[in-house]
């Protein structure tokens, strides 16, 4: 690998260049901030004395100049060209990841965007020079002394030290998001005070004179600006009888000594490599939120509609006919902070891996070490034998030891064996915990059902011991699309009075997005309190960079569950929030299948006629959604334990029948899984049908076999899935499921207009309407929930929808299964070896 040339220069000279000249930058920068402070200061993005950016940027002189080192007009303004060109996209991308500037050049003549300037591109031009002219001869000379053995195993031991330095800063620095919000939160409140004083003539003016003052200087400088402009600010407030120049100069000085130690506290708050960053950086500017009452600027919030649309009144418009409506148009748009925050994390988990690899690499070559796998790997597949966990995940952990013998290995004690998520598991049944001890169980509820329906008792009692209450007093509804759903959802809102609460897995902004904001923003301004929580992966992509920091300018209160960055090391943003829970002062509750975007209710076409479905409750039963939604906020916001009291609802229920379990279930819960095992009790106790629909069927034998048994007793048994899907892998897996159940006598049906991304199960007794697919992800990976109920007449309703959803598909048959490709067989077996990860 070291003897590959690039341009001409030896691969091996280029990671010497990286490295010299990154320190040399270390050197240069450190220096210059120590002196002013006075103290010794490691200016270094990383941990470690280098900083890359010196390193890439010189490194990249040397390969395009040094061939031609005596064109020295040519090397000066390439040098500035290049340098400049790297500096401005380093800015760019640490603003989009980390949404902060380490660096700005805007109180700079010719300056762009305040990421280079003219002055810093000269600057780099003349180090061009020196670079080349001067340093690099002698540079290359050294290069050339040091023996090429001892330089591979010496570049190979920094290179691997450096990834591991830059895989800690960078994730340390992603979870720096709360320090940002609190320095910008700090930030604004000051602003508004000097604002309200008047003492600049201008919002302009104001802005442009914070933005050029350092955070340890303010107090000094504005007191100098009021100094100079004493007159002209007598002038402009002769007309306040109580103004008084001398007290509000001390008044001023107090508030600017009080923010600055709010800020050195903030910025105290943070572990040693955050602090380390921030004492190394001490001009950062966060990036602005958008403030109360502005327009969000275009790039920052689109809202689809059509030019014949013109404004939100067309978004006003009827729900129900949105998808007949051609003068509204969705959006799918994604966002390139999110996509490139998403490859980041995937960048350090690779990183991870490789690492693991090179460590494999480097101790696999003793006998002693040989013998301590084959002891080693005897108690790790003897003890995944007697694991509690399902068969799929420890047959996909034996496959990785015996392909793998070393880094397998590595691996499972890493991210494999019991316990190495427990800390984080352990935090989250905590709350979840908390959350149950506001759980009431009345015995009257489980008397009165089983008087009423004796035989389904039994599966009741089951709930009630996983922690899932019997509620009744309850009045449900059932939305067959999700453009249904919504139309109900912001009727709801809209008759709010005391609080909100808004659980989602994906969120895009788009016309959908843009109605409900506007609606919240209106009950906010009302005094009606607002909960907003959704997953961090599921909004990543098609959210602005400033989402959340938009919403909590707004006074919208927000919490993101497990930000992707959070766990890289512990793999843990495989788990997901894919809740969808929607509550409206303690008395109406919506769960179902949908999501916040313009697919889910037909306003853009992405594969098909989007179908979806959600049941609304409202009594008793709220309260169950309620717990499970503040379980998972409190998680959310790291185990900030709350009174739920307060949320309780706010009315008593007319007396009914009509029974309800909210059920919940996660990853945390484990080995414990009672969503599936509710599943499979819904089709063990059927005796006339089972009906399921679900986007995607990749599921464990033990459940093929319990709906095979079931069509084998008698029982009519039909799964309804997409012909059209989301996912072209998963649709494959879920077609190569069809073979057994096909045979087995189960019938399947394919929405052939579309997408169906409803999630359902009924039998003639029961059913369920929420968030759970028919495999591995909903019932060991995703935290989960649904409603269980029992009542004659929504259990009619959704068989109807769920007949006449039939009617319009294709019944699939058991040879056509056979009758496949053969290529696809062969890519369905392959895919299969990694169900549990789709």
């Amino acid at each position: 690998m070291f003897d590959l040339k690039i341009f001409g220069v030896d691969l091996l000279h280029i990671l010497y260049n990286f490295f010299a000249y990154s320190f040399i930058g270390w050197i240069y920068e450190s220096t210059l901030v120590s002196v002013k402070k006075k103290s010794f200061v490691n200016r270094g993005f990383v941990n470690g004395p280098v900083i890359p950016i010196y390193g890439v940027g010189a490194t990249v002189i040397y390969i395009v100049f040094w061939q031609i080192r005596t064109q020295y007009l040519t090397i000066f303004f390439g040098g500035m060209i290049l340098a400049s060109i790297l500096e401005y996209f380093t800015s760019w991308i640490m603003e989009v990841l980390f949404h902060a500037r380490w660096w700005d050049y805007s109180d700079k003549l010719f300056n762009i965007k305040g990421r280079v300037c003219l002055l810093a591109g000269t600057a780099w031009g003349f180090m061009s020079l020196l670079e080349i002219g001067v340093l690099q001869p002698r540079v290359v000379r050294a290069y050339e002394a040091i023996p090429r053995v001892t330089g591979i195993y010496v570049v190979s031991i920094a290179l691997l030290l450096f990834i591991i330095d830059m895989w800690i800063t960078v994730v340390q620095t992603l979870k720096m998001d709360r320090i940002f919000a609190e320095l910008l939160h700090l930030k604004e409140e000051f602003t508004d005070y000097i604002e309200k004083t008047r003492i600049y003539e201008t919002k302009e003016e104001l802005k442009k004179r914070l933005s050029g003052y350092r955070i340890s200087e303010m107090a000094d400088k504005i007191r100098l600006f009021m100094d100079e402009n004493k007159e002209k600010l007598l002038e402009r407030n002769h007309y306040l009888e109580d103004f008084d120049f001398k007290s509000l100069r001390q008044d001023i000085e107090v508030q600017a000594k009080d923010y600055l130690t709010k800020i050195q506290s903030m910025i105290g708050s943070g572990n040693p490599i955050q602090r380390r960053l921030l004492r190394a950086f001490p001009d950062i500017k966060v990036i602005a939120r958008i403030r109360k009452g502005e327009q969000l600027d275009s790039d920052t919030r689109e809202v689809a509609a059509a030019e014949t649309a013109g404004s939100l009144e067309g978004v006003n418009s009827r729900w129900k006919d949105m998808s007949a409506n051609d003068n509204i148009i969705g959006t799918t748009k994604s966002y390139l902070s999110g996509i490139l925050r998403v490859s980041l994390v995937g960048i350090l988990v690779l990183i991870q891996m490789l690492l693991i690899v090179m460590l494999g690499y480097w101790v696999s070559g003793s006998v002693y070490i040989y013998i301590f796998i084959e002891v080693a790997s005897i108690f790790i597949i003897v003890g995944l034998v007697n694991d509690n966990r399902n068969s799929s995940y420890k047959i996909s952990w034996i496959c990785i030891i015996l392909l793998l013998p070393v880094t397998g290995h590595i691996m499972y004690a890493l991210w494999g064996k019991s316990g190495s998520t427990q800390k984080i598991e352990k935090k989250i049944m905590a709350c979840i915990q908390h959350g149950n001890t506001f759980l009431h169980y009345k015995e009257e509820n489980a008397k009165s059902y089983a008087m009423k329906y004796p035989t389904k008792s039994r599966m009741s009692k089951y709930m009630e011991s996983q922690n899932f209450p019997l509620f009744k007093n309850n009045s449900i509804s059932y939305y067959p699309m999700g453009e249904d759903t919504f139309e109900a959802i912001f009727k709801d809102i809209e008759e709010a009075r005391q609080f909100i609460f808004i659980n989602f897995f994906i969120v895009g902004e788009g016309v959908l997005w843009d109605r409900m904001h506007t609606l919240l923003l209106q009950k906010k301004s009302q005094g009606v309190e607002i909960k907003f929580m959704y997953d961090d992966f599921g909004a990543t992509l098609r959210t602005s960079p400033n989402f959340r920091r938009n919403l909590e300018a707004e006074g919208i209160e927000t919490a993101v569950f497990n930000p992707i960055h959070k766990y890289t090391d512990k793999l843990y943003m495989n788990y997901r929030s894919h809740q969808k829970i929607i509550v409206i002062d303690g008395n109406i509750g919506y769960t179902g299948g949908m999501n916040l975007a313009d697919e889910y209710v037909n306003l853009i076409e992405r594969f098909g006629k989007w179908k979806d479905n959600a049941v609304r409750v409202e009594g008793e039963a709220v309260w169950g959604l309620t717990v499970t939604f503040l379980q998972m906020w409190e998680i959310s916001k790291s185990g900030e334990w709350m009174d739920y009291n307060p949320y309780r609802p706010s009315k008593v229920f007319p007396e009914n029948d009509v029974y309800c379990h909210v059920i919940s279930d996660g990853p945390a819960n484990r080995p414990n899984n009672p969503i599936e095992s509710i599943y499979k009790q819904i089709i063990h106790y059927a005796k006339k049908y089972v009906y399921i629909t679900t986007p995607y069927l990749v599921i464990e034998d033990d459940m093929k076999q319990a709906l095979i048994e079931a069509a084998k007793s008698g029982v009519d048994v039909r799964i309804i899935t997409p012909n059209i899907p989301d996912k072209k892998n998963v649709k494959k897996l879920t077609n190569y499921n069809y073979g057994q159940l096909l045979e087995g006598g189960v019938k399947i049906y394919e929405y052939t207009p579309g997408f169906i991304h409803a999630k359902t199960i009924i039998n003639e007794d029961c059913g369920i309407v929420g968030t759970i697919n028919m495999d591995y992800r909903s019932f060991f990976l995703h935290y989960e929930c649904g409603l269980w109920m029992c009542n004659r007449d929504i259990i009619d309703d959704i068989k109807e929808d769920l007949i006449a959803t039939m009617e319009i598909s294709y019944e699939f048959t058991y040879e056509e299964w056979r009758q496949r490709p053969w290529l696809l067989k062969l890519n369905q077996r392959f895919l299969n070896l990694f169900s549990t990860l789709m």
